[in-house]
């Protein structure tokens, strides 16, 4: 199914977003809903923009680098952070909560081509890194630093206590932390 997509948005054929849609759509909201929280309308104008940054640069993707959901929730992700941080900008929030802080501290702006090439070398010790983790605990990572969800939701996605999830989150920074000291600075 995933490579039926990725040609027919090759082709620019229309069924390739309807495909995505009647697949992937509670993925792609579940993930903008996440990162842009109660925000009903920026949360549908991201989706859109995921439908059309498919149909645009859909001929792009390279199903032998990663496989299509992985590349759909990136995809949605960066969307929906970028929509984050228009938000902010437009939204005069009087009290900031710490999930948009961390949320928006996570936005990814242009950089020279030698931070690019060093945050390259970072990422791939961090994939390194989190490619020997436990599934449990990747899952916990991933959830946590590239989705952004909240402990709570969490704890009701893994049937984990909300305690058990910060105590596992914090054991799994420190040991990350430390092998990536080791990688990045040997």
């Amino acid at each position: 199914m995933e490579r039926e997509i990725a040609e027919l948005l090759a082709e620019r054929d229309e069924r390739g977003i309807e495909l995505v849609a009647q697949q992937y759509e509670k993925l792609i909201r579940y993930i903008a809903g996440t990162i842009l929280g109660d925000r009903e309308t920026s949360v549908e104008e991201c989706v859109n923009d995921v439908y059309l940054k498919l149909w645009e640069h859909g001929a792009g993707y390279d199903y032998e680098k990663a496989s299509f959901s992985t590349y759909l929730k990136a995809i949605t992700r960066n969307t929906a952070l970028n929509y984050l941080r228009k938000l902010k900008k437009l939204e005069e929030v009087e009290e900031t909560d710490e999930s948009d802080t961390l949320r928006a501290e996570y936005i990814d702006y242009s950089q020279n081509l030698e931070q690019r090439v060093i945050n390259r070398e970072e990422v791939d010790a961090l994939n390194r890194i989190l490619g020997s983790l436990k599934k449990k605990d990747k899952e916990l990572v991933l959830r946590r630093f590239y989705y952004l969800q909240s402990t709570r939701q969490i704890a009701e996605a893994m049937n984990m206590s909300e305690n058990a999830v910060d105590s596992k989150l914090s054991r799994l920074r420190k040991k990350i932390r430390k092998v990536y000291e080791k990688e990045v600075a040997g």
